[in-house]
This record gives structure tokens, C-alpha cells and sequence, in this order.
């Protein structure tokens, strides 16, 4: 029974915590130099790309203003230009 309530408290933690995250406003990601970066640093700053986009689209769906809203659409759609402008520049280094 003891077992059950530290159980049943600890997924409401969990629960609790999961949906102050969505409505916290995410951080956009550090993105690297495509002049000096490396693979491994390309595929992490996609993937944290990835992560924040995901983020930020928990952040419009909480009860926020609709100044805040557009901010953070303009954050996204800033942040996924500069990535791309990144890769391009990447990708162009690297075909030599």
C-alpha cells in the first residue's frame, strides 16, 4: 500500500513536471561555425533543432498571449533559417 502512494505520487510529479516544462518558453539551440564544424557537431545541432521546434510547439498550444505567440513563431522560423543557412554553408565546404 505504502509502495502504491509513493508510486501514485511520484507519476503526479512527473505529470506535473512534464506540463510546466511545455508551457516554460524553450531555449533556442548554440548552432556551429560551418566553417570549422564536424559532422558529429552538424548532427547534434539538427537534432537539437529538432528538440527545440518540438518545444516551442508545446509553448503555442499553453494559454500564452498572442504577442508571445508570434514571438516564439518568429524565433522558430528564425532559428530553422539560420540552421539551414548553416547546412548549406556545410555542405559546401565540405564538396570542397
Amino acid at each position: 500500500m505504502k509502495l502504491t502512494k509513493q508510486f501514485l505520487a511520484a507519476l503526479l510529479l512527473a505529470t506535473c513536471t512534464s506540463a510546466a516544462m511545455a508551457c516554460s518558453k524553450p531555449e533556442a539551440p548554440a548552432l556551429p561555425d560551418p566553417d570549422t564544424a564536424v559532422t558529429p557537431q552538424m548532427v547534434k545541432a539538427k537534432n537539437d533543432v529538432k528538440a527545440f521546434l518540438a518545444d516551442a510547439e508545446a509553448y503555442l498550444k499553453c494559454n500564452i498571449s498572442t504577442k508571445q505567440h508570434n514571438n516564439m513563431v518568429d524565433k522558430m522560423k528564425s532559428v530553422a533559417a539560420d540552421f539551414n543557412k548553416i547546412v548549406r554553408a556545410y555542405k559546401s565546404r565540405m564538396a570542397g
